[in-house]
């Protein structure tokens, strides 16, 4: 997705939270695989931030449906609220998400960004044809 906004003139910065998931052994390897495709690329630590809200979402037990922790939605608004801080740093006006069509990932990371930087655009690219 980034070569593809490149090539149609965008100037592209490559912001990835860090909240502490397993999905990186280590979280610096984001840098290094978004290289080749000419992204500078920031790692914003917010694990403190998610550790926070999850004590925010024990005290409410919020849960869904009484099962599991309801996390994911609030990932996303930790995630947000911290990248667009370093984004605005950086000179950046829209958020490019790479959330694709199945789930709610598109809404929250387009609301969240609403509420909380109103100025900011968001552009979803798996909506382009």
């Amino acid at each position: 997705v980034s070569s593809r906004l490149q090539e149609a003139g965008a100037k592209v910065i490559g912001f990835c939270a860090d909240l502490d998931q397993p999905d990186e052994e280590d979280i610096m390897d984001v840098k290094k695989k978004m290289a080749p495709c000419g992204v500078d690329t920031f790692i914003v630590d917010l694990k403190d931030d998610i550790a926070e809200m999850a004590f925010e979402v024990i005290k409410a037990q919020a849960r869904y449906d009484g099962g599991y922790w309801n996390t994911t939605g609030l990932a996303r608004a930790v995630t947000v609220r911290g990248l667009l801080d370093e984004m605005q740093r950086q000179g950046c006006t829209v958020l490019s998400h790479g959330a694709t069509g199945r789930g709610n990932d598109q809404i929250r990371f387009e609301r969240y960004t609403n509420v909380l930087s109103p100025g900011f655009k968001v552009y979803a690219p798996w909506r382009d044809p």
